[in-house]
């Protein structure tokens, strides 16, 4: 466990930086682009994404996962990435080639921003991060991560200076991801050797590799197509509106769901040894942590959104207040389908279920959002990410629920999620009593610090009362405290 919680710590604190590039990037784009200029960026990059995809297919999760299996053995090592990277890089050719053919016939609309977007889709195909992440060396893709981040926001402050500039913003984003897939290559020579690839043992790769591309195309769907079909039903502008309430949704889950990644590679390596026991405990000590934070993060959310959105982005932002509070919903689900999904099935090689349960979530979203978008706009998509993500939940939770404890960790989950809306019913009513003499970015200080206190002293008291083993569990020095 020493090295997941390492490993847990170097996520956390790019997630947490991550999170704070947003804080500082966002108010400024939004008065200087606008909902417009943010839905223009938002549409093009949901596009240019399901290219990515198809570039690297499912490698995000069979790179990481195959790696790991390799254990200390270098040779094995070797061969798996060398062979499975030129797998990659076969299909990525074609898809690169796909990608400039559709710039120049369909994509002239935006043709500059395309062309700007094609270092993201030549980046992805050379990205060796799940090398890293497989042999739980989180340090090297984390810094080199991190760097690339402080680059982006300062091309983005710096030559973002009109509505015209979203070129800039492109630039940053792209960038940056180009930078995170080719200096990494710096440091391969250090974990393996080159070994020439063979097709006998690149097509090897190849049948696990579709497998688990299926789950991440229907898990874009229902979290990228929604823009798309945003942009195309209605107005970039509800594009705008919506993908700034998802990212404000969504920025404090990238920290609770770093665990995830740290923990994957790890529980590949647990039940590939067959110490299932150890593993279900795991499962089970994330899965309380996680929904802990989920509930503050959920409750949080809705109850500082009416002083938050006009602090935050200013004037003319009234449409986001509603879709945060509907989209704080998914915090929670996808938190359980992280835990199930990314680190039991996948690690269990329960790929076929993982895909099912996906593939449901990603149908039920494309039903959700053409019934309710072309009449509640930005709404109905918030409708339709929350639905799909609560089916993934329940599908997912149908096929382990005779291997994993289900109603433990709901009953475990309870007194959060109770502290966590009477959180939230008290910061509603604080909003139209007391706060609303603060001057606005006062009331939100305030706000967040009567949140907090709201939440952890009743929490902590629980803790500390029932589940004293689970945290001394995730946090042994703790032990000499309590």
């Amino acid at each position: 466990m020493a090295s997941v919680k390492k490993n847990f710590l170097l996520s956390s604190a790019y997630q947490i930086f991550s999170v704070l590039t947003p804080i500082i990037t966002t108010p400024y784009l939004s008065r200087v682009i606008g909902a417009g200029g943010n839905g223009v960026f938002s549409f093009t990059q949901s596009i240019v994404n399901y290219f990515v995809l198809f570039a690297v297919l499912g490698m995000s999760s069979y790179g990481v996962r195959a790696i790991a299996e390799c254990g200390a053995d270098r040779p094995k090592r070797s061969d798996v990435f060398w062979n499975a990277l030129s797998l990659i890089c076969t299909t990525g050719f074609l898809v690169v080639v796909a990608y400039i053919v559709y710039v120049f016939v369909w994509g002239r609309g935006y043709f500059l921003l395309y062309s700007i977007w094609s270092l993201w889709v030549v980046g992805s195909v050379l990205d060796v991060s799940w090398l890293f992440f497989g042999m739980q060396t989180f340090s090297i893709p984390t810094t080199i991560n991190f760097i690339t981040k402080v680059l982006s926001v300062a091309v983005i402050l710096c030559f973002v200076k009109t509505p015209h500039d979203v070129w800039a913003y492109v630039l940053a984003i792209a960038g940056s991801n180009f930078l995170n897939s080719v200096v990494p290559w710096f440091f391969v020579r250090r974990h393996v050797d080159f070994v020439r690839p063979r097709w006998s043992h690149m097509r090897t790769h190849l049948k696990p590799l579709l497998v688990l591309f299926v789950p991440v195309i229907a898990i874009s769907i229902y979290s990228m197509l929604d823009k798309i079909m945003l942009g195309i039903l209605t107005t970039v502008k509800q594009v705008g509106f919506f993908d700034y309430a998802q990212k404000i949704s969504q920025l404090p889950l990238s920290i609770i769901t770093a665990l995830g990644s740290a923990v994957l590679p790890r529980m590949s390596q647990i039940m590939g040894q067959g110490h299932r026991k150890q593993g279900e405990r795991m499962v089970s000590i994330t899965m309380w942590f996680m929904l802990a934070c989920a509930s503050a993060l959920c409750f949080g959310i809705i109850g500082i959104a009416p002083v938050f959105c006009p602090a935050f982005f200013g004037q003319g932002y009234d449409a986001v207040v509603p879709l945060m509070s509907v989209l704080a919903f998914v915090i929670p689900a996808i938190c359980v389908t992280n835990v199930i999904g990314n680190q039991y099935m996948l690690p269990c090689h329960k790929d076929y279920q993982y895909t099912i349960s996906v593939c449901v979530g990603a149908a039920v979203n494309i039903v959700a959002n053409l019934i309710s978008i072309p009449f509640l706009g930005a709404m109905g998509a918030a409708i339709g990410s929350v639905a799909s993500e609560l089916s993934v939940m329940v599908v997912q939770g149908w096929y382990v629920r005779h291997e994993l404890n289900l109603r433990s960790y709901a009953r475990e989950a309870m007194p959060f999620f109770i502290t966590g809306a009477f959180m939230a019913v008290i910061l509603r009513i604080l909003n139209t009593t007391v706060f609303s003499s603060l001057g606005l970015f006062v009331a939100v200080v305030v706000e967040f610090l009567t949140g907090v206190i709201l939440y952890l002293v009743p929490t902590t008291v629980w803790v500390l009362w029932r589940d004293k083993d689970k945290l001394i569990y995730l946090f042994p020095r703790a032990k000499r405290f309590l």
